[in-house]
């Protein structure tokens, strides 16, 4: 009996549905992935290309990773080099932490809903997620002692909270994620993509608890997303075997530089954290003040609101009436009336007000 090629790929993976082909009209206004609506700064693009033009292009970069930013990396955390691991986005981060701690028939815990990345990392590798549910009457409250009893009933071997969390824009306290780490006998992933957002600093959990990785991003405060640079801390020893799941060569010399040149200019990117704050506290307040439309508090660059009815009709009606592309998180039983709206540029925020307000006012919607 004669096989297919596709046969021959682990059943595991088969089993998982496939992946879509998608693509972003440009010409939308797109605040769907909460992307920095304030680009990397056109001086700091023009020192980053001056270092590209210095570089022979032809060769490979000479360190099989890339040391000079995971000494930039210690340097602006106050930690060793050695704890610091440099990938390729911080979803290929997510994807070496997990796979670092999961084998086929292991479980994870995580709480929902957040990231579905988590969920399906954890899949792949043949291994099982279990979600604790978030309240949103209790605006999304991190169930702390429902992690620890879920990690314990399981016998997890990884526990992952986004920390603020995505799609709630929940901030989580040292104090509670202090709790788990301390409560669950496993790693502990913490995702920090969004913690410039709320200036929270979570480093001395790294000191406290050696079963704590800390995953971060430059895509959302640096405004770098299109340059894919993911990095993750950790304690030395854990970070040394972590180091061995990471592809040689990590990043291009391009990204590098970036991120080398955006951390010596932090200040620069600070001014832009204080303006996009300000606009997600603006745009908070706009719509908070429209009927049936319920904002949760937020310390992330995008806002999740609640809307007396199905979600999808109101995304509808701002993408044909404004071109504006926002998502709606409804692959999660219960949250159909749920919109998540990255904070955008003043104008577009503008719109995404005056669009909802005109839904809000339609008779039957």
């Amino acid at each position: 009996m004669s096989r297919s090629g596709s046969d021959y790929i682990n059943a595991s993976i088969r089993a998982l549905p496939g992946s879509p082909v998608h693509r972003v009209d440009a010409s939308l206004h797109r605040l769907q992935w909460n992307e920095n609506p304030f680009d990397y700064p056109a001086d700091l693009k023009e020192e980053v290309l001056q270092r590209l033009a210095r570089l022979p292009w032809s060769r490979y970069p000479l360190g099989l990773r890339a040391y000079d930013l995971m000494e930039a990396l210690g340097r602006f955390h106050g930690l060793p080099a050695e704890a610091v691991v440099v990938g390729n986005g911080s979803s290929d981060l997510l994807r070496i932490v997990i796979s670092a701690a999961l084998a086929p028939g292991d479980h994870m815990v995580t709480i929902a809903p957040t990231f579905q990345a988590y969920r399906r990392h954890a899949q792949l590798l043949g291994a099982t997620a279990h979600e604790v549910a978030l309240d949103p009457d209790r605006d999304f409250a991190l169930p702390v002692e429902a992690i620890i009893a879920k990690t314990a009933e399981q016998r997890a071997k990884l526990v992952v909270v986004c920390a603020p969390n995505n799609p709630t824009g929940t901030v989580y306290s040292p104090q509670e994620l202090g709790r788990i780490a301390a409560g669950c006998d496993a790693l502990v992933i913490v995702d920090e993509a969004y913690a410039e957002f709320c200036r929270q600093d979570l480093r001395p959990l790294l000191a406290a608890h050696d079963n704590i990785v800390s995953v971060h991003t430059f895509s959302k405060a640096f405004g770098l997303a299109g340059a894919r640079i993911g990095y993750a801390l950790a304690a030395p020893a854990v970070a040394a075997e972590l180091q061995k799941l990471v592809t040689v060569f990590t990043l291009s010399p391009f990204s590098e530089a970036a991120a080398i040149v955006a951390l010596e200019h932090f200040d620069r990117f600070e001014e832009g954290i204080d303006r996009l704050v300000a606009e997600r506290d603006r745009l908070a307040a706009g719509l908070a003040a429209l009927p049936g439309l319920r904002v949760y508090p937020s310390g992330t660059n995008f806002l999740l609101i609640r809307l007396d009815g199905p979600a999808k009709a109101a995304q509808r009606h701002l993408l044909h009436t404004q071109r504006l592309l926002i998502s709606e998180i409804g692959g999660y039983p219960g949250f159909e009336n749920f919109l998540r709206i990255s904070v955008g540029t003043p104008q577009q925020n503008d719109l995404v007000v005056s669009a909802l307000a005109d839904f809000a006012a339609q008779p039957a919607n």
